[in-house]
């Protein structure tokens, strides 16, 4: 993936090193041909645009970027709802 339309990072707990990060990312395949949300979890923030993270990961394809955007939000809305807190790049 080149460049996200959504790129939503939550934590569990306070911010620090050993904690766990969950970041839902939407935007095109590499070819361009539909659209991908992938969710991974790690214990650290990756905040390169370009990073295209490849194990360990959710993954789900759409024809159409309101439809991948729609999931990712959806995603981060169900994270919320089951305790993860968004992360703002500035708690710590």
């Amino acid at each position: 993936m080149a460049r996200f339309s959504r790129f939503h990072v939550l934590y569990s707990g306070a911010p620090s090193p050993g904690k766990k990060f969950r970041q839902i990312v939407a935007g095109p395949s590499e070819d361009r041909t539909f659209y991908e949300v992938r969710i991974f979890e790690g214990d650290s923030v990756q905040m390169d645009p370009d990073f295209n993270a490849v194990g360990g990961v959710e993954y789900y394809s759409h024809d159409t970027v309101e439809a991948a955007d729609k999931d990712a939000d959806a995603e981060r809305d169900r994270s919320l709802a089951s305790g993860w807190v968004l992360y703002d790049g500035k708690t710590r």
